[in-house]
């Protein structure tokens, strides 16, 4: 939790220019996760979060593009209009059922904050009912699609965004409780994909540093909730990611801040293959002259293969 000066910023951006150089299979996918905070195109006066500028949406649009995701699994996001001004227009739009008007009790009256995925529209795709990871919440939606491939297995795609508040150890606290409970609902999920011989990807906002260095380690509570009778069927993309991203401090608004730990995460089904999952981050001028977000986006080029 320390503020960077611009030379120590540089030196860590230069490290991850060229990101996306590698040459991508033909049957790679490049995937990415990355919560938007309070995207919307309606802002609210009540949150200043929601208020973006016509510069900010280009600023993000132009992020994503450097992404070339075929996959992009979002977080914090109030409608398709305000997604799609960030993906442009070669994208289908998949936002979560509680976005429905079957499902207005489960929504606020003001900015919502809903999970979804954009898919390239080379790909097609079909839609099953949301994991509904708290039954009681308004909030713990997982958007859930299935992306069809010729010649190769389809991927189940599930999109979530966790219970914030025990972002390391266990505690007794309602937050951590709760989280507990999700890490069960998408374990079950998981074990569900690979009895059916299903190959998946899970991304999304975890709130919770499941990384195996730093101050985690490959026995966190949560990892080990998550991966309960699958241990080695599945592989968490990210857990030697390191966490550089920085935004506007809080505290002084000419400085940046460094989050001290991921949250944002991918798992894939083995046995698949993944890059090392990377932060894109965002230059000091971005940070702190727009509104982007305060989350860098997490990205991976996968080979999803065939469960045996």
């Amino acid at each position: 939790m320390r503020n960077f000066t611009a030379p120590m910023l540089a030196l860590v951006l230069s490290g991850f220019c060229g990101f996306f150089a590698p040459t991508v299979q033909a049957n790679d996918l490049n995937v990415a996760t990355w919560n938007l905070e309070w995207l919307t195109t309606k802002p609210s006066r009540s949150i200043p979060q929601s208020k973006r500028s016509s510069q900010d949406f280009a600023r993000l649009n132009d992020k994503f593009v450097a992404i070339q995701a075929d996959i992009l699994a979002f977080q914090e996001v109030d409608s398709k209009a305000a997604i799609k001004k960030v993906v442009g227009p070669f994208y289908h739009i998949y936002l979560s059922d509680r976005s429905w008007s079957s499902n207005k009790s489960k929504q606020f009256s003001g900015v919502n904050q809903y999970t979804g995925l954009a898919i390239s529209k080379k790909w097609k795709v079909s839609d099953p009912r949301d994991l509904i990871m708290s039954p009681n919440s308004k909030l713990r939606f997982g958007t859930y699609v299935v992306l069809k491939r010729i010649g190769e297995p389809n991927v189940h795609l599930l999109s979530v965004h966790l219970k914030q508040g025990c972002i390391g150890k266990k505690s007794r606290s309602k937050n951590c409780s709760q989280l507990s409970q999700q890490g069960k609902k998408l374990n079950q999920w998981m074990q569900t994909r690979l009895n059916n011989k299903e190959a998946f990807i899970v991304m999304g906002d975890f709130n919770h540093n499941l990384s195996f260095h730093g101050n985690s380690s490959k026995n966190d509570w949560l990892w080990l909730t998550l991966n309960k009778g699958i241990e080695r069927q599945v592989e968490l993309v990210t857990a030697t990611t390191d966490a550089f991203c920085q935004v506007k401090s809080r505290n002084d608004p000419n400085e940046l801040y460094r989050y001290p730990s991921l949250i944002d995460h991918i798992i894939i089904s083995k046995p698949g293959r993944a890059s090392q999952g990377k932060q894109v981050l965002f230059s000091r001028e971005e940070a702190l002259y727009h509104h982007l977000s305060d989350h860098c986006p997490v990205a991976s080029t996968v080979d999803i293969r065939q469960i045996d």
